[in-house]
C-alpha cells in the first residue's frame, strides 16, 4: 500500500502543497481516471471538500463526502472510491499525534467537559460546519497560488487557527474529547491501531512506524499486550477473517484474499491449507455441503 503522506512530500512538483515541520497542508485534486483505491498515513488529516462528491471507506463501513464536507480522519489505512463524473477537490491537512496532543495540552482549559470513558472506534469523525470554518478554509486557498512557500511561522499559525475554531464549538464536541482522551491519558495505542488496520497488507515496518516506535521497539511491545510475535497475530486475525468471508460470501477467492489482508493469492492458499487442511475453494464446498446437509 502506497504511504500518501510521504508520497505527496516526495513530489511537491505533483501536490500544491506548504508545511511546516511535519504538519503539511495540501490541495488533492482527483486525476479524471481515478475509480477507487486504498493508501495509509502515519499521521492524522483533516479533510475539507471544496468541490464534488467522494466516498471513504474502511473494512467496516464507508463515508460519503460532498461540497462543504469537513471530517477528521485518523491515522491508518483508508480507501477512496469516485462516486460520480464531478471533479473532486479538498483541502487536506496532516497533523502528527505529537503535535495535536501538545496542542491539547496547552489549550486544556477552552475544552468542554469530557468523558474519558467515551469510545470513539469510528475511523472518520465530523467537524462542524459553520461560517467560520468556512472562512477560515477559504483564507487558507491563496497561499497555494502564490510562487514561494509561506514561512513555517504562519503556517503553524493557521494550523493553530483550524484547532482553536475547532475545540472552541461546542456542537465539535465528540471530536474534542477525542483530542483530550489522546492527550491526557498517556494510553498506550498498539491496540487500537492494530485492530483497526490488521487487514491493510502492511510491512511490520510500516506497523511499527503507525505505532511510532522502531520495529525493535514494536514487536517489544506488542508482544507484551498479545503474547505472540505480530507477524503471527497478523496471520491469525487475517485467517479468520478469510474464513467468514468464505462461509458467509459469494466473493471469489482471489477477493477474499485481497479483502482479507492478503496482496498473494498463492501464499494466501498455502497458509490458509496449512491452517485449515483444505484449499480455500474446497473449504467453502465443504461448509456448504454441512449447511445443505443440515436444512
Amino acid at each position: 500500500m502506497l504511504n500518501y503522506y510521504d508520497f505527496v512530500k516526495a513530489n511537491p512538483g505533483e501536490f500544491k502543497q506548504f508545511s511546516c515541520k511535519d504538519l503539511l497542508f495540501l490541495i488533492i485534486d482527483c486525476p479524471p481516471d481515478f475509480t477507487k483505491g486504498e493508501d495509509w498515513s502515519q499521521y492524522n488529516a483533516f479533510i475539507y471538500v471544496i468541490g464534488g462528491n467522494h466516498k471513504l471507506f474502511n473494512r467496516e463501513r464507508a463515508w460519503h463526502l460532498q461540497t462543504g464536507s469537513s471530517v477528521f480522519v485518523k491515522k491508518g489505512g483508508l480507501g477512496t472510491e469516485k462516486v460520480d463524473e464531478e471533479i473532486f477537490c479538498a483541502l487536506m491537512f496532516y497533523v502528527p499525534d505529537e503535535y495535536l496532543c501538545s496542542f491539547i495540552r496547552e489549550n486544556a482549559d477552552l475544552l468542554p467537559p469530557a468523558d474519558l470513558s467515551s469510545a470513539f472506534n469510528d475511523k472518520i469523525l465530523p467537524v462542524q460546519t459553520t461560517a467560520v470554518m468556512d472562512a477560515f478554509y477559504q483564507s487558507v486557498l491563496p497561499y497555494f497560488s502564490q510562487t514561494e512557500q509561506p514561512p513555517e511561522d504562519l503556517v503553524e499559525l493557521k494550523f493553530r487557527e483550524l484547532l482553536l475554531n475547532i475545540i472552541t464549538d461546542r456542537n465539535n464536541k465528540e471530536l474534542t474529547t477525542f483530542f483530550y482522551r489522546l492527550a491526557m491519558t498517556n494510553a498506550d495505542d498498539l491496540n487500537e491501531i492494530m485492530e483497526s488496520n490488521y487487514l491493510y497488507s502492511l510491512q511490520l515496518h510500516e506497523y511499527a512506524r503507525l505505532c511510532h516506535r522502531s520495529l525493535s521497539s514494536f514487536k517489544r511491545d506488542f508482544h507484551q499486550v498479545y503474547a505472540i510475535p505480530p507477524g503471527r497475530w497478523l496471520l491469525e486475525k487475517r485467517l479468520n477473517v478469510a474464513e467468514r468471508f468464505l462461509k458467509n460470501s459469494d466473493l471469489p477467492v482471489m477477493d477474499v484474499a485481497i479483502e482479507s489482508g492478503f496482496k498473494n493469492i498463492t501464499h494466501f492458499t498455502r497458509v490458509f491449507k496449512q491452517r485449515f487442511g483444505t484449499s480455500p475453494l474446497q473449504y467453502r464446498k465443504q461448509f456448504s455441503v454441512k449447511i445443505a446437509s443440515l436444512s
